[in-house]
């Protein structure tokens, strides 16, 4: 899981990918709330989570805002250390 920022656009997009034994197993679609499921054996876990909308909001809020935050803070930091040297 992680968020992406384009300093340039502004552009943000956030991702969390499940995978099992080597495959893609799940991923959450930021744009539909749902879960993506690429094989069979994940549609039940898909559904119990697609289920849980409260939980999948939280995700995206997270996703768009609290990390895009902390990113942005975290690179501040860096900045400021890697001026110094």
């Amino acid at each position: 899981y992680g968020c992406e920022w384009n300093d340039e656009t502004g552009v943000t997009e956030g991702f969390e990918q499940h995978g099992y034994d080597g495959e893609d197993f799940l991923a959450f679609d930021l744009k539909t709330l749902n879960w993506i499921a690429p094989m069979t054996q994940a549609v039940i876990t898909k559904h119990k989570w697609d289920s849980d909308t409260a939980l999948n909001e939280q995700k995206k809020h997270y996703y768009t805002q609290t990390c895009i935050e902390w990113l942005k803070k975290y690179l501040d930091y860096g900045k400021s250390t890697l001026m110094r040297t």
